[in-house]
């Protein structure tokens, strides 16, 4: 990816919307200790994972399919389609599941870049890391509770009371967009709070 992948020139939506998102120094005091150096992190988030648990470490598509592209998406990403693929992983150590991650690619996104629809297994940040002309907009985070759309696909049917903290950034392959949001799952913060 070229450079840091930051422009700093991008704000998170401001919370005139129903589906607010901050920046961390707006909601760190509220971010489990334990947890802040994940959600602060730079890099890559599975690069991140890899250093923490070694050869144990998992990436499974969970799946990939069409779906309505949501107005306040539509919004933050500054397009118009109005529809997208959801793609959806855990990354974890072992059996335990550690982040739930939702790349969101609009159609326009796709037509473009019809790879996207065969990564599998492949985690999307290595993958771009190695095309050229990617830039990572500014980090958002959000403590999602119960009934939030992305705190149900994260819990995928486990019993989790929550909150969760996830963040998410836009990427753009020069001027087409994709959404990437990271849930991070309760099985992480006893693995890494030493």
């Amino acid at each position: 990816m070229s450079g840091r992948l930051l422009d700093p020139a991008t704000r998170p939506s401001d919370g005139r919307r129903g589906d607010s998102w901050w920046m961390l120094a707006d909601c760190e005091e509220r971010v489990p200790p334990q947890l802040r150096p994940w959600l602060a992190e730079p890099g890559l988030l599975t690069a991140r994972v890899r250093a923490a648990c070694g050869p144990g470490t998992r990436l499974r598509l969970l799946g990939l399919e069409p779906a309505s592209l949501d107005p306040d998406l539509q919004l933050r990403m500054g397009i118009a389609d109005r529809g997208c693929l959801l793609r959806d992983v855990e990354i974890g150590c072992h059996e335990a599941r550690w982040v739930f991650a939702r790349s969101v690619f609009p159609d326009s996104t796709v037509s473009q870049h019809p790879w996207l629809r065969e990564l599998g297994d492949t985690g999307l940040g290595e993958y771009l890391a190695q095309v050229g002309e990617v830039r990572r907009e500014t980090l958002e985070y959000r403590e999602l509770r119960p009934g939030h759309a992305l705190f149900t696909a994260a819990a995928r049917g486990a019993d989790l009371a929550g909150p969760l903290w996830a963040r998410r950034a836009v990427y753009r392959l020069v001027d087409a967009p994709i959404l990437v949001q990271e849930v991070f799952l309760p099985a992480l913060a006893p693995a890494v709070g030493q």
